[in-house]
């Protein structure tokens, strides 16, 4: 034989959980509209940036929207981004890496673009002085 209980205190979580549902609902539906906008953004860049393969684009674009949904979306902590920045310096040449780690480290560089956009440039200006006997 199967019984049910219903208590005063199981009323009111189910009271409560079904407002804060009702609560947290705009917020949700908002975050859903903000990933589509995004997306739609995302997907027009696909097709009117020249030089890139469309599908991976798109294929990113679709990742990036379920991760949206999903509030899987992260900022990477400074330690990872600083890592990030000299693994990019350490690719190149001995002779390049050193002004790479000026440029990516230098608050004062210009920057132009954005991640979103395909890409960010940098520019700064490194002295090099003439070299003795000049």
């Amino acid at each position: 034989m199967h019984r049910t209980f219903h208590t005063p205190l199981r009323a009111a979580l189910l009271a409560t959980g079904l407002g804060c549902a009702a609560l947290l609902a705009p917020a949700a539906q908002a975050a859903g509209t903000q990933a589509r906008s995004q997306y739609q953004q995302d997907v027009a860049r696909c097709h009117s940036t020249p030089g890139i393969d469309v599908q991976a684009c798109l294929k990113e674009a679709g990742a990036a929207a379920q991760a949206a949904r999903q509030d899987a979306l992260t900022q990477p902590a400074p330690q990872v981004e600083s890592r990030n920045r000299s693994e990019r310096c350490d690719r190149l040449p001995a002779g390049q890496r050193e002004d790479c780690m000026t440029l990516m480290n230098d608050a004062n560089a210009r920057t132009q673009g954005s991640v979103q956009g395909g890409g960010m440039l940098r520019e700064t200006t490194i002295t090099i002085p003439a070299p003795a006997g000049s």
